[in-house]
């Protein structure tokens, strides 16, 4: 039996808050701070280490999250030197053919970056077809947020969920609960089409909805003139040169990951150094003698939108990870596991049969997925799947899978603001509007995962 502390109610306590706070549509980094402080003291019996753990949090924070900053802001920065140069305009009359309006660029993106993440994981996959597809989708009309819910709904919600081709996710899944990864995965199939048939509609549907007075004229400033031009404008040989040049290194950079089975934070440093090298060539060729300072503007420009839109992630996600596994670097020996700690007194106070041990699991899962890995709570659903089923006396492979489901669909992308950072970056939007769009769809979809899986056990 988990022994809750004053610690695990007040962390439970802000984690509604900060839900709540999102649906009345306000910031909620102020919330996380207080929320920050007051576990903080009652983690460490001390205000002095209250204030010290608020400090430490965020800069734990932030080295979580740096390597999907510098990714971004480079990309941003390449971006922005294409954008000068017409290659930008010239990739998005390009890539935008199959688009003709934002409901074609809904699937048309969505699927896309799905088909991508499934092979090299969606944070790297974004930072690269997102970067690119985005400013093609707003040109057709689609929403930046409405094209961050497609990427989020496929990507993450699908890709990422099922995992079936690097089987990192079953794999941890099924080690945990004592069976096979082969089980795990054949379990899952039924469950995520289930989830997908409610979800994805449902989320196209309300983007259709929102977007329909939608006009992209307004967001010249964010995808730069080349997001209307590109449809009419004619373009240089060097910006044409450069747009086949840029394709074909990240082409490249696609073979290398599946060659060499460069996965998540590798895949990522390898498109970031890709974005990097290619800026400092064509800046240099575009600007010759001023290249280097104009290069420079261009990183300035690339970090200043990094920092601007994950500053406030840093801060919520700092209160989140005082409960995670990250608790250690933060409090030392004091720090405590307090959201597993949570999900197991839930398990200890649930009667257990199929109905009951089902939707106990689906809430369990996306209860540890708030800590915004998605990956994390693997274990703890792989154990309770394994010890639950038994008594339950329902399948292992099942209840296992419909863990998986809720704990990396929820904390790898798709309701959870800090975990979507990279989709918000590419589509220049806030997390908290693609995490508030997604958030019913999602929920329906859980459920209907939920009661599918109550009728497979």
């Amino acid at each position: 039996m988990v022994e809750l502390t004053l610690a695990h109610w007040l962390y439970l306590a802000f984690m509604v808050a900060v839900i709540v706070t999102m649906f009345l549509r306000k910031d909620t980094p102020l919330i996380c701070l207080l929320g920050s402080l007051l576990i903080g003291w009652a983690v460490t019996k001390s205000f002095i280490g209250a204030l010290q753990s608020v400090f430490n949090a965020i800069v734990v924070a932030g080295v979580e999250l740096f390597g999907i900053v510098v990714v971004i802001s480079l990309m941003v920065a390449l971006s922005k030197q294409m954008e000068k140069s017409g290659a930008a305009a010239v990739l998005i009359r390009t890539l935008g053919k199959p688009i003709k309006g934002p409901r074609s660029a809904f699937w048309f993106v969505g699927i896309i970056t799905a088909i991508l993440a499934l092979f090299i994981w969606p944070t790297p996959s974004v930072a690269l077809i997102g970067s690119l597809l985005v400013p093609v989708a707003v040109s057709a009309g689609l929403s930046p947020v409405g094209a961050g819910v497609a990427i989020a709904m496929f990507a993450y919600g699908v890709s990422l969920t099922t995992d079936f081709v690097i089987q990192g996710a079953p794999t941890l899944t099924a080690k945990a609960a004592g069976i096979g990864v082969g089980e795990v995965m054949a379990a899952m199939v039924p469950l995520i089409i289930a989830y997908a048939v409610v979800t994805i509609p449902l989320a196209y549907f309300w983007t259709m909805k929102a977007n329909k007075n939608y006009d992209p004229r307004k967001d010249i400033e964010l995808f730069g003139e080349s997001v209307m031009k590109a449809k009419s404008e004619e373009f240089s040989t060097f910006a044409k040169a450069e747009a086949a040049i840029v394709s074909l290194a990240f082409l490249i950079d696609i073979v290398l990951m599946l060659a060499l089975k460069l996965r998540g934070g590798d895949a990522t440093a390898l498109l970031g150094g890709t974005a990097g090298i290619l800026l400092f060539v064509f800046t240099l060729l575009q600007y010759r003698k001023e290249g280097l300072e104009v290069g420079v503007d261009f990183l300035r420009d690339g970090f200043m939108f990094g920092v601007k839109i994950f500053a406030p992630v840093f801060i919520i996600a700092a209160m989140f990870y005082m409960g995670s596994g990250a608790a250690k670097q933060i409090f030392g020996d004091a720090g405590r596991p307090l959201l597993f700690d949570l999900a197991n007194a839930l398990a200890d106070r649930v009667p257990l049969n199929k109905f009951a041990v089902a939707p106990m699991q689906a809430v369990i899962g996306a209860i540890t997925g708030l800590d915004g890995s998605g990956f994390s709570g693997l274990p703890l659903m792989g154990t309770l799947a394994g010890g639950l089923a038994p008594i339950a006396k329902v399948k292992t492979s099942v209840l296992a899978a419909l863990g998986q489901l809720t704990a990396v669909n929820c904390g790898g992308g798709t309701i959870v603001p800090w975990a979507l950072i990279a989709v918000a970056a590419v589509c220049k939007t806030k997390p908290e509007e693609i995490a508030r769009r997604n958030f019913l769809p999602v929920i329906l979809g859980y459920v209907a995962a939920t009661i599918v899986a109550m009728f497979l056990m």
